[in-house]
């Protein structure tokens, strides 16, 4: 009975998931280019990398952020740079939201002949440094 509730346990602690989605978007527009939002914890007690995703409607997804440029006070520049890979620290959220992170979905229209719809459903596959793949369902949104 003991080895019965140890593979159990064991069974549980290997279903949980690495990442929990709190909060995930991706953003209506008609054209062939859009961003997806998300704000994802990390249960563990280490660090999640992220270096890479995907998704049905688009042919490439890019990990990006934006930046603040120039130091005027008067000119409120940003500019976006491609990131090779995002981190989820441990027991801790990254926020992948509009001003900051984000994920660009490239190709629209190669993938998708209709625009975006709202509250369409989207699946989002994420690819850990460690080969792992979680995939979560984000709603199209106008936000």
């Amino acid at each position: 009975m003991r080895w019965l509730s140890l593979l159990l346990f064991a069974g549980l602690a290997l279903a949980q998931p690495t990442l929990r989605l709190e909060e995930g978007w991706v953003r209506r527009v008609p054209g062939n280019i859009t961003a997806a939002y998300l704000v994802l914890y990390n249960p563990t007690d280490k660090p999640i990398r992220i270096v890479g995703a995907s998704t049905p409607i688009a042919t490439r997804v890019e990990f990006h952020q934006t930046t603040q440029a120039g130091n005027d006070q008067h000119l409120d520049l940003s500019a976006m740079r491609r990131v090779d890979a995002l981190t989820v620290p441990a027991k801790g959220r990254l926020k992948i939201l509009p001003g900051g992170y984000h994920l660009m979905l490239y190709g629209l229209r190669e993938k998708n002949p209709k625009p975006l719809a709202e509250g369409q459903k989207v699946t989002l596959t994420l690819r850990l440094e460690d080969g792992t793949k979680v995939t979560f369902t984000l709603t199209v949104e106008m936000r």
